[in-house]
């Protein structure tokens, strides 16, 4: 008997059928994986043949036209046993059966369970912060603060419709900040710069707890704590007056500072606030700043004893940003919107493309790699980005590991107006792979979200599958500041139909059309709100 397939996506290509020799594959979870699943699981590859009927465990599971399967049931029994060590274990095995006709093939494929607790499980209590001894001042970062690159365009391709790779750059700059988390495993929220004196006051395992001022603690890496640069750092910060310099791409909040001050930038709708910590405002400096500036309209100071707050009000929504601390000045650089043709929203435009990966990267039930799928969706965007008038960044063009920090770092560098990465989904263990897959779309800051929505949207049209929403995402390649910054997740490889589909140029080409759609209409809303 063959289980029946779920009703297929009219909008999928047809999946090819392959008749050959029964030869049962797993591909996830491999021999010996971990599985930490407390009753029900997946187990996806293939059998060699889209006519077999396949059993696991017993239990009858669908097998597409091309071999693939995709099996959801309960978790092996737990088997007591040592590993090679002598260490205790919990295996599981599943029984895979595969019939053509008279045809029979077999796999037992063993896997791991989680021990049981040795013990009845207590109350959770919170883990313990280590106070220190005295309070102690470090440097977050480097001994001394990086050299910043001038404007956006120290390292940039030139040409018109050319598309281009910045190879192997150097985080010597802005790039490089220090994550600070609301807890030790929070999410990230305050980007330090190196050199930035920080008074350490607890430890929890590998993370450090420092005071920013009286009212916030935060906390980082204790990697990224510097107690050689101690002496020098730990200076009172007293800030001056906002002046303000004007380029045409962008205007800069400068304010002259002894010290690198810790700071976070939160969005509104139409402005930023610029909070320092610990810091003294300069005698004499005004409440508000009155900027003639057509992008920039004000700025109200909000000071506290050892906090300031610069609320600045902007004429449109905030579009990106970028803070730097040199030769004593703190810049927060804010990026004009650029002006649009509704006519030809992308033309002149610089689009960074990140396919997906590597490293890492899920792969599909007939060995689909994720990386080897994303690359030719971005070659495809690519080319529609060149036919539309846009510069094109590509962080990758071949099959080599891009580290993720790097990816929007060449984005800035080469001035994109947008950073699109391309990817594929994958479900972790003990969630039912039928009922949880689709398309989704994810934004790390606020300026970021219209994007986001933008390309769901265009995605939803053009591949047709279950929308899945719009989502905060703490993702590395969208934390950049200076552009509008998306990470789309287009379909889900490890289900058999559309692991097929994304082997054909057909269905990467739908994706790739679906960001393009979604990429003009985000431009050309810009040029609606003028």
């Amino acid at each position: 008997m063959k289980a029946p397939l779920p009703t297929p996506n009219p909008r999928l290509p047809a999946i090819p059928d392959v008749r050959g020799p029964l030869n049962i594959k797993v591909q996830y979870p491999g021999a010996g994986d971990l599985v930490n699943s407390k009753d029900s699981n997946f187990i996806h590859g293939q059998v060699g043949n889209g006519d077999a009927g396949l059993t696991i465990n017993g239990v009858l599971s669908p097998v597409w036209p091309n071999g693939a399967f995709i099996g959801w049931l309960p978790v092996p029994r737990a088997v007591p046993s040592t590993d090679s060590l002598g260490r205790p274990v919990m295996l599981g095995v599943y029984e895979l059966v595969a019939v053509v006709g008279s045809d029979t093939a077999r796999l037992s494929h063993t896997i791991r369970l989680p021990l049981p607790p040795v013990t009845p499980p207590a109350a959770v209590q919170p883990p313990t912060v280590t106070p220190v001894a005295q309070p102690t001042f470090a440097a977050v970062g480097a001994t001394r603060a990086p050299t910043p690159l001038k404007g956006t365009q120290s390292a940039r391709c030139y040409g018109a419709l050319t598309s281009c790779l910045l190879a192997n750059p150097i985080l010597g700059d802005t790039d490089r900040v220090v994550v600070g988390r609301p807890s030790p495993t929070g999410t990230y929220k305050w980007f330090l710069i190196p050199g930035t004196a920080v008074q350490v006051t607890g430890t929890m395992g590998d993370a450090a707890q420092v005071q920013l001022d009286n009212g916030q603690v935060v906390w980082i890496a204790k990697s990224d704590l510097n107690l050689e640069a101690a002496a020098s750092s730990a200076v009172p910060v007293t800030v001056g007056t906002p002046r303000l310099e004007a380029t045409a791409d962008w205007i800069d909040v400068n304010i002259a500072a002894n010290a690198s001050p810790a700071f976070l930038v939160e969005e509104s709708e139409r402005g930023v606030d610029l909070t320092l910590y610990s810091v003294a405002v300069a005698a004499g400096s005004p409440a508000f700043v009155v900027s003639k500036d057509s992008y920039l309209a004000g700025i109200q100071l909000d000071g506290t004893r050892d906090r300031v707050v610069y609320r600045i009000s902007l004429t449109s929504a905030p579009f990106g940003y970028l803070a730097l601390y040199r030769d004593g000045v703190f810049t927060l650089r804010l990026r004009r919107p650029p002006v649009i043709d509704p006519a030809s929203p992308l033309r002149g435009l610089t689009i960074a493309v990140d396919p997906g990966h590597p490293p890492v990267g899920a792969t599909g039930p007939t060995g689909l790699w994720e990386p080897q799928a994303t690359l030719p969706v971005g070659f495809k965007l690519r080319d529609l980005l060149l036919e539309r008038g846009a510069n094109v960044v590509m962080t990758r063009t071949a099959h080599e590991d891009v580290d993720l920090a790097v990816r929007p770092t060449v984005a800035r560098r080469n001035g994109a107006h947008a950073f699109v990465s391309i990817h594929l989904n994958a479900l972790p263990d003990g969630v039912n792979p039928y009922r949880a897959q689709g398309t989704s779309t994810y934004s790390f800051y606020p300026h970021s979200r219209p994007l986001a929505q933008h390309v769901q949207r265009g995605l939803l049209n053009e591949m047709g599958l279950a929308d899945k929403g719009v989502h905060y995402g703490n993702f590395a390649v969208i934390r950049g500041t200076w552009m509008p910054s998306v990470l789309a997740e287009g379909a889900f490889i490890m289900m058999p139909d559309q692991e097929a589909a994304m082997r054909t140029d057909q269905y990467q080409s739908q994706y790739a059309r679906g960001i393009i759609q979604g990429l003009e209409d985000y431009f050309r809303s810009l040029a609606q709100q003028k």
